[in-house]
C-alpha cells in the first residue's frame, strides 16, 4: 500500500532532523558544512510541509512537527555558534 502525501513528506522531516540531531550531538564526521546543510534542509521541508498542509485533516500534526522541527534548528544553530566561539578564541 503506498504512503500517503503527508506519511511521505513526515518520512522526509524525520529523516532530515535525524540527521540534523546527529550534527547537534557532535557524532563523528559531521562537519560544520553538515551543520549547516541540515538546518537548510530541515528548514525547506517545514517550508513544503506548511505550505501542503496549511489546511486539512494534518494540519495540527503539522503544527507539532514544525514546532518540534525548529526546535532542533535552534539547537543546531547553537552548536555551530558555539564551534564557531571555539575557533576564534586565542589559543
Amino acid at each position: 500500500m503506498p504512503r500517503s502525501s503527508f506519511e511521505a513528506q513526515k518520512a522526509i522531516l524525520d529523516d532530515a532532523c535525524d540527521f540534523l540531531r546527529s550534527f547537534t550531538l557532535g557524532r563523528h564526521g559531521f562537519t560544520v558544512r553538515d551543520g549547516n546543510l541540515g538546518i537548510q534542509r530541515v528548514s525547506e521541508q517545514c517550508d513544503r510541509m506548511k505550505k501542503k498542509f496549511a489546511s486539512g485533516p494534518y494540519t495540527k500534526q503539522v503544527a507539532t512537527l514544525l514546532a518540534s522541527a525548529r526546535a532542533r534548528i535552534v539547537a543546531a544553530e547553537t552548536r555551530l555558534a558555539l564551534l564557531a566561539k571555539k575557533h576564534t578564541k586565542p589559543a
